[in-house]
């Protein structure tokens, strides 16, 4: 699932932006000096996510709606 942690056999953690059956985009979150084409990965079950307090997004929604 694109947004979720994957973590390589030789690596660092990392966040799966792209998720094809031929080609798979990952940001990694680390050195990854040991990761090569063909290296092992696995999916963690976890969604990249950062808890936001409700303040925070009204105040931006706010600043939205005051530009139009």
């Amino acid at each position: 699932m694109t947004g979720e942690f994957v973590e390589f056999t030789e690596g660092p953690i990392s966040i799966a932006l792209n998720l094809e059956s031929n080609n798979v985009g990952v940001v990694l979150m680390g050195d990854g000096l040991m990761i090569q084409e063909g290296s092992s990965v696995k999916a963690t079950g976890r969604i990249a996510q950062i808890p936001v307090k409700v303040q925070h997004v009204v105040a931006i929604v706010m600043q939205l709606l005051e530009k139009n």
